[in-house]
């Protein structure tokens, strides 16, 4: 008998502003519930649009970076990308091997540092 085949996550992602628009298109394609933080909203209200609407925020703000803020929070993990110059093939690959790695798990309260060659989870 083989083993079964993977279940992928559905995870329902939210996409700063910061966060190139073909990404978007990217996580689209694949089948990926996704929205976009409207312009111009401050950090605290970009995680309490996470909370309700549960999904996960990917960024490129540092400040997100902050375990004694955002870490261990009662809403989605945040993912922040790492990646110079951020150019959409080492965004997306860095993103696909992120996803590939996720349990359901690691959906919640966990932030996420998103290198080119790996990711760091910050606790």
């Amino acid at each position: 008998m083989s083993p079964s085949p993977k279940i992928p996550i559905k995870i329902k992602f939210l996409l700063d502003e910061n966060v190139d628009v073909r990404v978007f298109s990217l996580l689209k394609d694949k089948g990926y519930d996704v929205s976009r933080v409207p312009a111009g909203i401050k950090n605290g209200a970009v995680i309490a649009l996470t909370q309700k609407e549960n999904r996960m925020l990917l960024t490129n703000d540092k400040d997100f970076t902050n375990p004694l803020l955002y870490s261990k929070l009662k809403s989605p993990s945040i993912i922040v990308f790492h990646i110079h110059p951020p150019d959409i093939p080492k965004l997306t690959s860095a993103l696909e091997r992120l996803l590939g790695r996720l349990t359901i798990a690691d959906t919640y309260g966990k932030i996420f540092l998103v290198e080119e060659n790996g990711f760091t989870i910050l606790e």
